[in-house]
């Protein structure tokens, strides 16, 4: 071989060494990891996200909170709509979604989600009016069956769990309330403009730890759940890991249980 070809051969080498060096410094540096995370979140969402007091509290928010710190992350919450968020963390404007919201495959299309922290325990549930007792005389009942929901007026919150699955279910009208807020949902009960609500069992309950529940039929519909899990942009994929890795060390250690059994989630 001439010394004129090896000299070509040895600048390709060390030229497509050099690239590859650089390609993977820049992916170094582009990767390093964020000071301060910005947090989406809808605090309408009693016990995952809400308002005490104009501060933001709940499970979800204890959660995300706990798993920045030990990641030595400065953290800012920006409150939004909950349709907002999807589009926000898609442009880049938050870098993690901390609302009760469950994995489907649409949204992964539009972000990463961790493991569900919370995946059990949490059925949709049909919730309406007992009848009064003349009511139940004429032979009335409390609705109870997805079958019982046929023809009647049923309401949900819009974008969540419950919205899709009775959108699958025929013959019902739905009413979809923009606010994830129960009470507004109970309101169109208790007022007639709905024979039935269908949520998720952790949202209602704390609405029942204030509000008379006797008069209500409260009925899980078989072979549903809803998760909650945390949704992270698509540009920081590897935040997406840091964040699974600590929820993991966070089961280990009985935090995650600890902070569900604080807010009656177990």
């Amino acid at each position: 071989m001439k010394k004129t070809s090896l000299y070509i051969i040895i600048a390709l080498i060390l030229g497509t060494s050099a690239i590859l060096w650089y390609r993977a410094e820049k992916k170094i540096i582009t990767a390093t990891p964020l000071n301060t995370i910005i947090v989406g979140t809808n605090s309408e969402f009693q016990p995952f996200s809400f308002k005490e007091d104009d501060t933001i509290i709940g499970f979800d928010i204890d959660v995300i909170t706990e798993v920045l710190k030990r990641l030595n992350k400065n953290i800012v919450f920006k409150d939004m709509p909950f349709d907002a968020l999807l589009p926000e963390i898609q442009l880049g404007n938050i870098h993690v979604i901390a609302a009760g919201i469950t994995p489907t495959p649409e949204r992964a299309q539009r972000a990463l989600f961790t493991r569900p922290h919370l995946a059990t325990g949490n059925p949709l549930v049909i919730i309406s009016l007992r009848p009064s007792f003349a009511e139940a005389s004429e032979g009335r009942q409390a609705l109870t069956t997805l079958d019982d929901l046929a023809g009647k007026t049923i309401v949900v919150n819009e974008g969540y769990v419950a919205d899709s699955y009775m959108s699958e279910q025929p013959g019902v009208h739905l009413i979809r309330l923009s606010s994830a807020a129960v009470s507004d949902s109970m309101l169109a009960l208790e007022s007639g403009r709905a024979d039935a609500v269908v949520t998720a069992l952790h949202s209602i309950r704390p609405y029942f730890e204030k509000h008379d529940q006797s008069k209500f039929s409260i009925t899980p519909i078989p072979g549903t759940e809803e998760s909650s899990a945390f949704a992270v942009s698509k540009h920081y994929p590897e935040l997406r890991d840091y964040i699974q890795i600590t929820l993991d060390r966070m089961q280990e250690d009985g935090t995650l249980n600890s902070l569900k059994r604080k807010w009656n989630l177990v």
